[in-house]
């Protein structure tokens, strides 16, 4: 079949083939990208993995596996207290009484340990015997508490923490503070929150005592039937920053491991950069700020959160699962299935480019146009 002349000077737009690798930067882009990619993984991973850890349920179930972490558990509690950015008051929120008012009020002690003796009796359904030692417990520390509270001492250090935070308060208020009006809010939150600690010491103490007494009441008949029903021994519910470490702790060993298989790539990328943004807007490096605890090296706007931020964005937005990992493997089919369909599409319109009558011909090129 002779080919129509017109064919050689056929003006074809520029629509390359390689449209279907358009995210492909070559081969050491890629190799990069994917060592990056297992970089990070790595690094989150083994953050959220030593966090797990650190808890006792961690060391019990895994502590075979892998060394245990040393020290205490793993709590976020420290970082939401002492946040500093634009979200201080939404972390701190997530901490039940955060200021330990009712905790220094006897008053709402004592209801609170009224609450909790209720909740540990009907755990293990107590019978009149078990409850009337419950209360008679609870009557002697709250005793014990009373003469604590009424101490002259105690009673003005008390007085001068709630001043305190009546101070920082309206601190806080004012619309528009001077450098230094900041810098004497986060040093005066700093010392009150001291304070804090060595007040509630003592009130910490007495919880727990009194709840492993109320525990310590459960027969081994009650024991048993919670551990048949799958439950162990009665635990306080979780607060909100004990859900907000489970959160992390499992989230950051996930998309870690995801990021390291190249498993759900863009979505392990994106989880990645969520979590590394609530990290960095917590405690943001921004001037007139206070520097975080244990930072490493010094920092202005940009920290290291804020790049493994930017670098996760950049692996959510290319394919690096498929060019080394499991998504290969899972979902390479979907991109071999889209070449196929755009090869045959594109010789489907070059065919009928050929057959076209001249007048009807409409110039698609493999290769730009060329001009003299």
């Amino acid at each position: 079949m002779d080919i129509p002349r017109s064919l050689s000077t056929l003006e074809i737009k520029e629509r390359p083939l390689a449209a279907l690798r358009r995210y492909y930067p070559g081969f050491f882009g890629a190799a990069f990208l994917v060592l990056l990619r297992i970089a990070i993984g790595w690094h989150l991973m083994y953050e959220g993995l030593q966090k797990i850890l650190s808890t006792p349920e961690g060391k019990h179930y895994l502590g075979r596996y892998f060394e245990p972490t040393k020290g205490p558990s793993f709590s976020s509690e420290g970082y939401q207290r002492n946040a500093t950015g634009p979200f201080a008051r939404q972390f701190r929120s997530l901490i039940p009484d955060v200021d330990s008012r009712d905790a220094l009020n006897i008053d709402r002690l004592k209801d609170s340990w009224l609450a909790e003796q209720r909740r540990v009796a009907n755990y293990y359904a107590f019978d009149t015997e078990q409850q009337e030692q419950a209360g008679k417990e609870l009557t002697a520390r709250e005793t014990l508490a009373q003469v604590w509270f009424e101490d002259p001492e105690n009673r003005e250090k008390i007085k001068k923490y709630l001043d305190g935070l009546d101070e920082l308060a309206r601190i806080e208020a004012q619309p528009h503070k001077m450098t230094y009006e900041v810098e004497r809010f986060y040093d005066k939150r700093k010392s009150l929150e001291s304070d804090r600690r060595s007040l509630v010491a003592p009130i910490d103490g007495w919880t727990k005592v009194l709840r492993d007494s109320w525990v310590g009441l459960a027969n081994e008949t009650q024991k048993a039937e919670k551990a048949k029903d799958g439950l162990g021994e009665y635990k306080p519910d979780l607060t909100e920053v004990q859900k907000a470490d489970f959160v992390t702790m499992i989230g950051l060993t996930v998309c870690g491991l995801c990021l390291m298989l190249g498993l759900f790539t863009p979505v392990a990328a994106l989880g990645a950069s969520g979590f590394l943004m609530l990290f960095y807007i917590s405690m943001p490096p921004w001037p007139g700020l206070p520097e975080a605890p244990n930072a490493e090296g010094h920092y202005s706007i940009v920290n290291k959160n804020l790049i493994e931020f930017f670098a996760c964005l950049s692996l959510a937005a290319t394919p690096s699962g498929l060019w080394l990992g499991l998504d290969a493997l899972l979902f390479g089919w979907i991109d071999r299935l889209r070449a196929r369909r755009a090869n045959a599409r594109l010789a489907s319109e070059i065919v009928a480019e050929i057959n076209a009558a001249p007048g009807e011909r409409v110039a698609v090129s493999i290769k730009p146009k060329q001009t003299r």
